[in-house]
């Protein structure tokens, strides 16, 4: 921190954003073990996989530290960061492929809309389509069958209701995991 206030004093003020910048990124580093830098190294592969597959640019995988907000993944303009906590989770590969069905459907642009509640609606049904072309990216990458990438979608989502009967934190943009479950299934019948 004195370091950081000298650097300001001795540089003139434009310097401070950076050093706020720097220091948000030190802050946020994470340490893997062994077995977590292995699983980072899968999520890489399924991510190039599924770029080739699609025909686009690679993805870099970012770890971030691990938090109680209820969000296994984001991506975001381009980048995918995965919660720390997900690398040992059952439910990693489901996270993983809705995140890279963002991507693939180009979630990069910003939602319009006059209201919040016109915001919501929006994210809401980009995160069903990201449900459903997880599903495909499932299929298509990882070779499952219809049935065994549904399944695994729904899984996911069952464990995602099931913290969210406890209490749990509902993601923005998305609904309640029940009403989730029910579009995919919808959209895969003969996958029920």
């Amino acid at each position: 921190m004195i370091a950081s206030i000298h650097a300001r004093k001795s540089m003139g003020g434009y310097q401070l954003p950076i050093l706020v910048a720097f220091a948000v990124a030190v802050g946020s580093c994470v340490s893997l073990t062994p077995q977590q830098q292995d699983k980072v190294a899968d999520v890489q592969r399924f991510a190039d996989a599924t770029a080739a597959a699609y025909n686009l640019s690679r993805i870099r995988v970012a770890i971030e530290p691990g938090t109680n907000l209820g969000i296994g993944g984001r991506y975001r303009q381009g980048n995918f960061y995965l919660n720390e906590r997900m690398l040992g989770s059952r439910g990693l590969t489901a996270v993983v492929a809705h995140e890279l069905a963002h991507y693939v459907l180009g979630h990069d642009t910003r939602l319009q809309g006059a209201s919040m509640a016109e915001l919501q609606r929006a994210q809401e049904l980009r995160e069903l389509d990201a449900n459903a072309k997880a599903v495909e990216i499932l299929m298509r990458v990882k070779e499952m069958t219809q049935r065994e990438a549904v399944q695994t979608i729904v899984t996911h989502l069952r464990g995602a209701g099931r913290l969210q009967d406890r209490g749990g934190a509902l993601a923005w943009g998305h609904r309640p995991a029940a009403e989730e479950i029910a579009d995919l299934l919808a959209r895969f019948p003969d996958s029920r």
